[in-house]
Parts: C-alpha cells; structure tokens; sequence
C-alpha cells in the first residue's frame, strides 16, 4: 500500500486524521477488509464502482495501484473512493489534502507512526 496524501481532522471520517492510500487487489484483500466491521458488502460495491487507474504520478508506475481509499489513523473510518477524488475541482482553492512524500506501509497499524512523522504544519 501506499500514501502520498494526508488529511489533518478530516471532516469525512469524523473530523480524524486521515491518509489517501491506494492499494492492489491483493492488498484489499489481505489489508482493508478484514478490518471492515460493519456493512462489508456495501464497501466492496463500492470498491469496484471506484477502482481505477490514477494518472497522477506516472512515474511511479500507477498501473499497479487501482483502489483509493480515505482511511483514518486509527481506521476506525475506511470509505472507497475514485482516484479523482483529493484532486478534483471540486475543492478549488480549499483542498485539505496535504501532500507528503510517498510513504509504503503493509499494515493499517502502521498509519498512527506514519502520522506522527507528519504534525500539522
């Protein structure tokens, strides 16, 4: 998994801090929904309705990558999304994202200490 993009008090994950993270199949599988609790079936619809292939950052062969998520530090909040969604229009000049250099990580555990790398600046 990956992330490159954070989201200090996000207001779509219950004002937590959050991460972008993009992920294979595999890594769905094996990372994102066995710590999925509650309504399972809905996220993995949701899940195929957004897959993709982000076209940001070619040069890190975003082929592989194909499933986008907002997951917060102590991912209690894991919602699927298209890749557009930190970079579209719809935040004009107010995107709360914040980028970070690209960060690779094999558990959702480990999100709280890569948080603690990056403090509200």
């Amino acid at each position: 998994m990956k992330t490159r993009l954070i989201w200090h008090e996000c207001s779509l994950n219950d004002y937590k801090n959050s991460f972008w993270v993009e992920c294979t199949d595999e890594e769905v599988a094996k990372c994102i929904l066995p710590n999925v609790c509650e309504k399972k079936d809905e996220l993995v619809l949701e899940i195929n309705r957004n897959r993709g292939f982000s076209k940001i950052n070619k040069n890190l062969n975003e082929q592989i990558f194909c499933n986008f998520f907002l997951i917060s530090t102590d991912y209690s909040q894991i919602k699927s999304y298209a890749w557009v969604m930190p970079f579209g229009g719809m935040w004009n000049a107010g995107n709360p994202f914040r980028e970070i250099n690209v960060v690779d990580f094999h558990s959702l555990d480990e999100l709280k200490r890569i948080y603690d790398k990056f403090p509200i600046q």
